[in-house]
């Protein structure tokens, strides 16, 4: 069974993911496979370079996230492009990851854009982490030393939480400690691992 965990920005996506994993299911993580792209010998890197210029590279040659993020947040026409280079080299690389791991009854891919890219058509079971807008704006501004506007700006390029809920197989509400997001991760594995026994692997 494939399980795609995405959600609302600062929602806890990836503290889901670390869940999971400690309970040995394999987990394919879209943004860190994403950043391979910026490496030089990527098939990805001289096409990123010719869009956005050498003000993008590093000391070391490689593409820096920080600068590209820098642009692409301000640039729509450019986040597209972007999306339209790495977008299929991540897809690419998570089904060679689900090839890898196919003997596996359970396994989940992280991936902020699910709904955005359509590849939730490649999952049998959605998750989506999500918190209130407000505690989602205070951990940005904790966490990741956002302002209050920059929090909000990028809240607002998402799609839109409720759309997010509507289309998934089974929300988390991660608003409480860790103690209580490891509960809910623990029941809804005791209804899949239901679901596989009785060939449920399907929506």
């Amino acid at each position: 069974m494939k399980i795609a965990i995405t959600g609302t920005i600062a929602a806890g996506k990836t503290t889901v993911a670390i869940l999971f994993r400690r309970r040995g299911i394999p987990v394919f993580n879209a943004d860190q496979y994403a950043k391979r792209s910026l490496y030089q010998g990527s098939v990805c890197y001289e096409k990123i370079r010719e869009i956005f210029g050498e003000d993008v590279i590093g000391i070391s040659g490689d593409i820096e996230p920080k600068k590209l993020a820098g642009i692409i947040f301000q640039d729509n026409n450019k986040r597209k492009q972007l999306n339209a280079i790495v977008h299929p080299f991540v897809l690419e690389g998570m089904q060679k990851f689900f090839a890898t791991n196919h003997h596996q009854p359970i396994i989940c891919a992280e991936i902020p854009l699910l709904f955005e890219t359509g590849w939730d058509q490649y999952f049998d079971r959605t998750v989506v982490v999500t918190c209130s807008e407000e505690i989602a704006i205070q951990r940005m501004m904790e966490e990741r030393n956002y302002t209050r506007q920059e929090a909000k700006a990028r809240l607002s390029m998402q799609i839109p939480a409720e759309e997010q809920i509507a289309r998934a197989d089974k929300v988390i509400y991660n608003e409480g400690d860790l103690k209580e997001l490891d509960s809910q991760i623990n029941r809804w594995l005791g209804e899949l691992r239901k679901d596989i026994r009785n060939g449920k692997n399907a929506n």
